[in-house]
């Protein structure tokens, strides 16, 4: 189930500007259940594409990956 939804995760991030893909292929590829992200990457994903970061985020809720802010 994780790779079917990353697939369609990875789908919607093309051609964005973001690195939010290696995001989504770094959890896929090892399913965490914690994820560290920097506040300073979360603030640059919502001003360089507030949809697809939040497309990321609701898909890591779903995936019952808790996101830690560091």
């Amino acid at each position: 189930m994780i790779n079917e939804a990353a697939d369609g995760v990875i789908q919607e991030l093309k051609g964005s500007p973001t690195d939010l893909a290696r995001l989504v292929e770094a959890v896929r590829g090892r399913p965490l259940h914690v994820v560290d992200i920097s506040a300073e990457a979360i603030l640059r994903w919502r001003n360089d594409d507030p949809y697809l970061w939040k497309r990321v985020l609701e898909w890591l809720t779903v995936m019952d990956v808790e996101v830690n802010v560091s």
